[in-house]
This record gives structure tokens, C-alpha cells and sequence, in this order.
């Protein structure tokens, strides 16, 4: 039956549940939520077993058609720690996990980085529990076997990390890290250069992978029976470009601080941990409060430096964040208030007057995205800040290290980080999840940049009063998709609290005018000390192929994370009336356009209206106005829109 009949049209829609909703169908899945655990299910499964191009009408970075979209993944802390409480100097190795390396994890890991197709793979520090030991100081570390074997020191736990991101090597994709504060003595900073040629730390040209030095390659593995070490396969080869160029703040953090280009993108890596020589940038002795802020002209420099049309994106990692959740250190010091961090407030501002897209970090094992700004009142600027779930055996609960936490019961006798330290100024909330595993994928396409959050489950018992540990690794990680986000540099932002009218999101691309008609953010999540959440709801555009209407990704007003439900809202497009009488359309989980309102989650009246949209319509309505030129739809889910003709 044809969309365009003159008459009404009612039926009702039978909807299939949510695990339909497959990898890349919907764009744009829940921002702003809490979940103490992971619901096992969600928004969409990973997908990973086969590339996720599914669509296969030519919609967006993930299209079939599209060759100019990239992308790389992101990881976090990937220590392993069981320790027997009783002596603190002995570990636990459950067979999978050598050297105080979560070396299980990052195997499953790997195998998700090369299913999703990235070309490299970030790790935001944290490589071993004991990586920082210097020799001499041996570890104990029994085996649940029965048998035990000694650690020498820190630096076999990083060549050990370093041995196992081979398997991404074998398949050609690059790996870049950062040092986190386990990694973070003198001793270690040698070993990172040498075991981590890529950064630009030695004599080999920066960008080279594969390049494992012997040390690395031919270590003696203590669970070899059931983690075999990975063989190298395959010759040399480089990833990034522009390292020279970019360089690092100081001689003394060559390799350490460093920053290179891919495509069209820019990304710098800071290193606040003890370089070689013990000094900072500046020649003085050193100070993990203050080495960051003494990298700064680095900073601005490098992110200044780059083409706005050849490089318009920008990505900045680092271990630690600019605030975090159960933590209270922070990238410029020991707590996120200007007072405690001089220097973060300028960082924040040169981030943002420079375009930084997003911030990662680590240190906190647990995923909270978030806007985090500057308050010390000399000129605003903000960044998006993405604090990274855990790879480890560890996860923290939030403000259990924050003075106001240990021991308190209820949301209401807890303050959060930004509460206590920074008045509640610094951070707005987008979503959090709790003692889970996880990783992202971004995609970069033209001018536009998508993240896609997994995460699995995991058994965890509670430690002590600020960790919570799991003994050992399951067998299966069973991922799914959390939340999809994104920004464009031809798009538009809009930040709604609880309560406000979606009707601000309006944007114009090329011909193309989107509007939200109707609709409210009806988000009542809080996090643990009750701080509310926002949408950060977010457009980015696509040219029109074989569509009435430039292509819209509409991102960020779900807000349970693993659904792609809104609230009810009403979405209008204008069209080009050479193309026909077109609808509201969205590609299903085949990439096929269909109605839009054919993809409305739960039953739904599906119903034509012909002429604007009026006030009070029901979810399924949709209508087409020829005289004004515009389509519209009740809608419930958010994801790629178009008007389209013969749907």
C-alpha cells in the first residue's frame, strides 16, 4: 500500500522486541543513564563476529558504499588483581591472566578490534597491577593450580602486556598507548619506549608496528598452557603520519607525550608520570602535579597546528581524567578543584577553543561520559570527556574515595566529586555504568565522528571499602551495544535537562531544515549521589542518495542504556518536490528505507494524515505537507531519518 493514499490511513503496527534491533540499525542509543549492574540484552548485540556495515543503503559511516569512514578503538586499564589478602605481596593467576596482566581480557578484546575492522587500537594506560615494581622487588604470584612462580619486576609485566597486543599486529592493526599511573616510574618509561616503538620513544621510525623487540617476543609466558603467547606474523608496517612534526613537550618525554595524524584526524597522547631523568618538561624536578601544566604550550601548539580542512577532528588521551567518579586525582593534580589543578581550567579552554572532539581517560574502571568545564571564571570552555570502563579485574564504585563517601549509605549522604570539590560546576552527567568490561569504536566519517560503547557483564565480589574484583575471567564476554553518541563538525549540539522541550533542536544542512515539533526530555535517572542526568541530543548529516532530503543522524535522547526508546517526540524534514510525495523514512536492520514510524518501539496506531502536524497526535501518526514542502512523523527512537518516496 502506498504511503501517499489521499485518505487517512489507520493499522496497527506490530513491533518485534528490542533484539531485533541489531548493530547499527539505530545510530544514536540511550545517553544518560546509571546501571549498578549491566542488563544482560540491551540495544543491540555485537555484531562483531561479521564487519558492522549492515546497512546496506548508502546511510552514514557504517554504509556498505561509504569508503571514506575509519576507525579505531579504545580501551582502558587492563591490571590483574586477585591478591590474597592476608600477605599484600602476593597475587592470584587463575591460569589466563600472567604477570599481573588481564591478558584474557585483552585477548577477547582483540578479537572484538579486529571483527569491527578499526586500524588501531588506543590504550589509555594502566598495563599490569604490578608494573611499577623496580627490580628486586620480586612478586609472589600463585597459581590456581597450585604451583607459583616470581615476578622479577615491573618490567616483565609490561613486556608481557606488550607480547599479547600481537595478535593485533598479525592482523594489521596498529596499537598506541599511554602510561598510566602503574606504569609510571623511571624504569618503566625506558621500558615503554623500547617495547613500544610506535610512539617515537627510539631509533625506529615512530609509526612502525610489528616491531616487538626480542625481549618482548621471546618472554617466558607462566601460563602458556592455557594463554599460549601470540607468534609474530607478518613484516613491519606504519601507522599515523606527521610524528616529527607534532613532537613532544620536552626531550625527556620523547615517546612518552607524542602525537601523530590518520586521515583526517589528530590525535595527542599525555604522559604525567616520572620520565626517564626524573624531571619536568621544564628542567625541574618532577612533579606529578604538575607536569601536565607545563606541557600545555605543547598542547596548544599541536591541536592549533592542525588544517581545520584537511583535519578538522581531534582526539586527546590520557591516563588520568580532568574529574572522575570514585578517584578524586585528576590529569593536574590531586582533586578537580582549580585550587588543587592550576593549570586544568587553560587546558580545558585550549580544548576547547582548538575543537577537540573528545577527552579519554582511564584510572576510574567504570564508564562515565560526561561535559566537563571550566569554572575559575577567566573565560568558559569545555570538552567531552569520556572516562573509559574497565579492562581489569577491578572496578570502583563512585565516591567511595571521596571524603564524603566512605561509610555513608544512600544516594543522599553521598557527594559527588563535582559537588564536593568543585561546587557542582565542573561536570554535567550523560551516563554511567558500573563493574562491567567494556570498550568503544569510533568511527570517523568526513565531518562527522560516532561512538559505539559495548560492554559485558562480569562476576564481581566486594573487596574492600574501594574495589570490587573479579577472581577470574569468563569463559564468554557476552558484549552488547550500550549507547551510540557522536558530534559533527556540521551538526549541532543541544544539552536538555529533565523536563525540557525538545522543541530547540532544530538544524539546517545544505537544503535540508530538521525540526523537533513536540516532545519533552522525561529522563528521571540519577547517578549514586543523585545527581541528575542530561541528553546531550546531537545531529550530524549525510547528502541526500537516492532520497527527497539530505540524510539526518539524530543522536542522544534515549536514556536507559541497552534501549533505543525516547520519549515520544515529533521529528519534520522538508523535502525536494521534484522527488515525488515522499515520508518520514529510517533504514531498517537490513538497511532497507521504511516508515519511520514502522520502526517505533512497542505497539504503536499507525496512521496518515495528510497536512501539517497538528498538537496531541498519537505515536504512529505521520503525515506529509505538500504545500509547505515537509514530511513528519510520532516517533520513539532515535537513528538515521530521510524523507523518502515509494517507502
Amino acid at each position: 500500500m502506498s504511503h501517499n493514499d489521499e485518505k487517512p490511513m489507520d493499522e496497527v503496527t506490530s513491533v518485534k522486541g528490542m533484539d531485533r534491533r541489531e548493530f547499527m540499525k539505530r545510530t544514536a542509543v540511550g545517553v544518560g543513564a546509571v546501571a549498578a549492574t549491566m542488563v544482560v540484552g540491551g540495544c543491540g548485540s555485537d555484531n562483531s563476529s561479521t564487519p558492522a556495515t549492515s546497512l546496506a543503503a548508502p546511510v552514514g559511516p557504517n554504509s556498505t558504499t561509504n569508503k571514506t569512514a575509519w576507525k579505531f578503538g579504545v580501551m582502558a586499564d587492563t591490571q590483574w588483581l586477585n591478591m590474597k589478602w592476608a600477605d599484600g605481596n602476593s597475587y592470584y593467576d587463575d591460569g589466563k591472566n600472567p604477570n599481573t596482566s588481564a591478558i584474557d581480557i585483552i585477548q577477547k578484546l582483540n578479537d572484538k578490534f579486529i571483527a569491527h575492522g578499526v586500524n588501531f587500537v588506543v590504550q589509555v594506560g594502566d598495563f599490569a597491577d604490578a608494573a611499577y615494581d623496580v627490580p628486586g622487588n620480586n612478586r609472589n604470584i600463585a597459581k590456581s593450580d597450585g604451583t607459583s612462580y616470581v615476578m622479577a619486576n615491573g618490567q616483565v609485566a609490561e613486556d608481557t602486556r606488550a607480547l599479547f597486543a600481537q595478535k593485533l599486529y598479525n592482523a594489521g592493526i596498529g596499537f598506541f598507548p599511554v602510561r598510566g599511573n602503574h606504569d609510571d616510574t623511571a624504569v618503566t618509561a625506558q621500558e615503554f619506549q623500547t617495547i613500544f616503538p610506535q610512539t617515537g620513544g627510539t631509533a625506529a621510525p615512530a609509526g612502525t608496528m610489528n616491531a616487538s623487540p626480542a625481549n618482548v617476543l621471546g618472554l617466558t609466558n607462566p601460563d602458556s598452557a592455557k594463554q599460549p603467547s601470540p607468534t609474530k606474523t607478518g613484516n613491519t608496517f606504519t601507522i599515523g603520519s606527521n610524528f616529527s612534526a607534532i613532537g613532544s613537550p620536552s626531550a625527556n618525554l620523547k615517546g612518552l607525550s607524542y602525537g601523530f595524524d590518520y586521515n583526517n584526524a589528530r590525535l595527542l597522547f599525555i604522559d604525567q608520570f616520572t620520565p626517564l631523568d626524573g624531571k619536568d618538561p621544564d628542567g625541574a624536578a618532577y612533579g606529578l602535579g604538575t607536569t601536565a601544566k607545563k606541557q600545555q604550550s605543547w598542547v596548544t601548539s599541536a591541536l592549533s597546528g592542525r588544517s581545520a580542512s584537511t583535519t578538522p577532528h581531534a582526539f586527546v588521551f590520557s591516563h588520568k581524567g580532568l574529574i572522575t567518579q570514585q578517584h578524586v586525582d585528576v590529569l593536574f593534580g590531586n582533586d578537580p578543584s582549580t585550587a588543587s589543578s592550576p593549570g586544568m581550567d587553560d587546558f580545558i579552554r585550549s580544548l576547547d577553543s582548538n575543537k577537540v572532539d573528545f577527552y579519554f581517560c582511564g584510572h576510574d574502571h567504570n564508564h562515565n561520559r560526561s561535559i566537563v568545564k571550566a569554572i575559575d571564571g577567566n573565560g568558559a570552555g569545555q570538552v567531552h570527556h569520556i572516562l573509559c570502563s574497565s579492562n581489569s579485574s577491578k572496578f570502583y564504585t563512585p565516591n567511595e574515595n571521596n571524603p564524603t563517601g566512605r561509610g555513608a549509605a544512600g544516594p543522599s549522604a553521598l557527594k559527588s566529586n563535582d559537588d564536593y570539590f568543585c561546587g557542582g560546576k565542573r561536570q554535567t552527567q550523560l551516563s554511567q555504568e558500573l563493574y562491567t568490561v567494556g570498550y568503544y569504536i569510533v568511527t570517523v566519517d568526513g565531518p562527522n565522528v560516532q561512538i559505539d560503547y559495548y560492554s559485558a557483564p562480569v562476576p564481581v565480589i566486594y573487596g574492600d571499602n574501594t574495589e570490587s574484583l573479579m577472581l577470574t575471567t569468563p569463559t564468554t564476554l557476552n558484549f552488547t551495544r550500550r549507547e551510540t553518541f557522536g558530534l559533527s563538525k556540521t551538526g549541532k549540539e543541544f544539552v536538555l535537562g529533565n523536563g525540557d522541550s525538545y522543541t530547540a533542536v532544530q538544524d539546517t544542512y545544505k537544503t535540508t531544515a530538521a525540526k523537533i515539533l513536540a516532545g519533552a526530555n522525561g529522563n528521571p535517572i540519577v547517578d549514586p549521589s543523585g545527581r541528575k542526568y542530561y541528553n546531550a541530543v546531537t545531529t550530524s548529516w549525510w547528502d541526500a542518495s537516492g532520497t527527497a532530503s539530505d540524510i539526518l543522524a539524530l543522536w542522544g535522547m534515549a536514556y536507559t542504556l541497552g534501549s533505543d526508546q525516547t520519549d515520544v517526540y515529533v521529528l519534520q524534514l522538508n523535502y525536494d518536490k521534484s522527488k515525488g510525495a515522499p515520508v518520514l523514512a529510517s533504514p531498517d536492520y537490513n538497511g532497507n528505507w521504511v516508515n519511520a514510524v514502522d520502526q517505533n518501539i512497542g505497539s504503536s496506531v499507525k496512521k496518515l494524515v495528510q497536512g501539517p502536524y497538528t498538537a496531541g497526535a498519537a505515536l504512529g501518526t505521520y503525515g506529509i505537507d505538500t504545500t509547505a514542502g515537509t514530511v513528519w512523523a510520532v516517533i520513539n527512537y532515535n537513528g538515521y531519518f530521510a524523507a523518502v518516496a515509494g517507502v
